[in-house]
């Protein structure tokens, strides 16, 4: 059983997999009639101090300032590894992905600016 559990935890898509069930599974609760049991669960006060430096934040700015930006990081890391050494090392394999991120960016912003192109406060 320890082998199998070892196998899957170093699967190549074991992160995403991870990643999309909780996703799914956080935003279930906060559909449900669980919500309230969710929201007080993110304003968890979380303190860490060193000395004189005390940081005391809720749980969610906890995730929104240092995990997110540890996610990016890691994110960031993983695409130049593929770009310098992997299946994105030359520039036919590297296309599809850049024009699809690209409009991973440009499509959103396109529908949220016509939506609210004649709301002042919009844009």
């Amino acid at each position: 059983m320890s082998t199998k559990i070892h196998q899957l935890i170093h699967h190549e898509a074991f992160g995403g997999v991870l990643l999309i069930a909780c996703a799914a599974l956080a935003m279930l609760f906060a559909n449900t009639p669980l919500s309230g049991a969710y929201n007080e669960f993110l304003e968890i006060p979380v303190t860490v101090a060193i000395g004189n430096l005390v940081i005391d934040k809720p749980l969610l700015l906890w995730v929104n300032d240092g995990l997110m930006a540890l996610f990016f990081l890691l994110i960031g890391l993983e695409i130049k590894r593929e770009i310098f050494e992997g299946n994105l090392s030359s520039p036919s394999q590297i296309a599809l992905p850049g024009i699809a991120a690209i409009a991973g960016i440009a499509v959103p912003a396109l529908i949220y600016a016509y939506i609210n192109q004649h709301d002042p406060v919009g844009i």
